[in-house]
C-alpha cells in the first residue's frame, strides 16, 4: 500500500475536526512497527523514532506496538560494544502482520547488506508493511535489497556520494531531514529519525498529538522533510572564532531586530571598518547575507510548525534589514 496522502481515519478526530486529539488508543487498532536490527547498528537511529512513537502512545493518541527482529537473538553496537537482546529472530518471523518496518543505519550497515537472510527477509516483508521506513544509512540496506530503485532518497550527507556511486539508479537527495516516495521513507542521520517519526506520528493520529510528542522530547524545533540537513547555524559555527561567535548567538536570540552593520560591529567592539574585513575574511559573504540566510532558515522553521501568523514571519524576514 503507498502512502501518498493522509490516511482518511473516521477516528483521527473528535467529529472530524481537524488538530483535536485521537480517542482512546484502546479504541485503536495496533499498528505494529518492526525494527530490523544488526551487529553495527547505531543506536540512536533507533532510540530517537522508538521513544517518539512510545511517547505518542503515553500521549492518548496512538497505540503503536513495537518490536525488534534479527538474523540472531542478540545484536551489538560497535561503539562501546552495547548488547541488545531483540524479541524475534528473523527464522522466528511468524509473517505477523507489519505496519511499518524500519532500518537504522550504522557501521555495520556493510555486512548487513551483504547478509543473505536479512536481505531475503527484507525483500519478502517490506511489500507486506503500509510503510518502509530508513534513518540514516539504513537506505543502503533498502536499496541492496531493490526496494529504492528509481526513487528518491536522501540519507546521511556524508554518505550520500557513497550512496550514488554504489546505486546509481537512486534520486539522491543530499539536503533534506526525510523524503517520503510512496511506501517508502528515508531520513537523514541520527536525530532526523526522531523529525521522520513526528512526521508519520502526525499522518498517522494529527498534528496535536505530534505536537505534544515533540515538546515531550523537548524538540527545539520540529522540521519537515525539506529543510536542510545542516542548518545554517552550524555552517557559520564551523568558520566562527571569537568574537563572532557570541554575535551569531546574539542575533539568533533577537532576529527581528533591526542588526545594522554598525550594531553588529558595536557588538564585537570593533570599528565599522574592522569588523566588515574581518567578517568576510571569516564567513565569505557580507553582514547583510548572514543575517538574511538566518533569518530565512528560521522563518522556515516556524512555518513548518503551523502556529505562527504570516504577520510575525514577515517581520522575521522582511523587516529591518542592516545596512550594506
Amino acid at each position: 500500500m503507498h502512502d501518498d496522502a493522509p490516511l482518511h481515519n473516521e477516528n483521527a478526530s473528535v467529529g472530524g475536526r481537524a488538530g483535536e486529539r485521537a480517542p482512546n488508543a484502546a479504541a485503536i487498532a495496533p499498528k505494529h512497527i518492526v525494527f530490523l536490527l544488526y551487529d553495527g547498528f547505531q543506536p540512536l537511529d533507533l532510540a530517537g523514532p522508538w521513544q517518539a512513537f512510545s511517547a505518542a502512545n503515553e500521549e492518548g493518541g496512538a497505540n503503536y506496538r513495537l518490536t525488534t527482529v534479527a538474523a540472531a537473538p542478540v545484536v551489538a553496537t560497535w561503539e562501546q560494544g552495547l548488547r541488545m537482546q531483540v524479541d524475534a529472530t528473523l527464522g522466528q518471523d511468524d509473517d505477523t502482520p507489519i505496519d511499518m518496518l524500519f532500518v537504522p543505519g550504522g557501521p555495520g550497515i556493510d555486512q548487513a547488506s551483504a547478509h543473505g537472510e536479512t536481505l531475503a527477509w527484507l525483500r519478502r516483508r517490506s511489500p507486506q508493511a503500509r510503510r518502509t521506513c530508513s534513518v540514516c544509512t539504513g537506505a543502503f540496506l533498502l536499496a541492496t535489497a531493490g526496494l529504492l530503485d528509481g526513487r528518491r532518497v536522501t540519507t546521511h550527507w556524508r554518505s550520500a556520494d557513497r550512496l550514488r556511486q554504489l546505486h546509481p539508479g537512486l534520486r539522491v537527495e543530499d539536503d533534506r531531514i526525510y523524503i517520503e516516495s510512496g511506501a517508502i521513507w528515508t531520513s537523514a542521520g541520527v536525530t532526523a529519525g526522531i523529525d521522520l517519526a513526528l512526521a508519520l506520528i502526525e499522518r498517522d493520529v494529527g498534528p496535536q498529538v505530534a505536537q505534544d510528542v515533540a515538546r515531550r522530547l523537548v524538540v527545539f524545533m520540529r522540521r519537515n522533510g525539506d529543510q536542510r540537513q545542516y542548518s545554517q547555524s552550524l555552517r557559520l559555527q564551523d568558520r566562527m572564532a571569537a568574537p563572532f561567535r557570541d554575535l551569531v548567538e546574539k542575533i539568533e536570540a533577537s532576529l527581528s531586530a533591526r542588526w545594522s552593520v554598525d550594531d553588529m560591529a558595536d557588538a564585537c567592539h570593533m570599528s565599522r571598518r574592522t569588523f566588515q574585513r574581518k567578517f568576510a575574511a571569516h564567513f565569505g559573504v557580507t553582514p547583510a547575507e548572514v543575517l538574511r540566510r538566518l533569518r530565512q532558515e528560521r522563518a522556515g522553521m516556524l512555518q513548518a510548525s503551523g502556529k505562527v501568523s504570516g504577520k510575525t514571519l514577515r517581520h522575521i524576514v522582511g523587516q529591518n534589514r542592516p545596512a550594506a
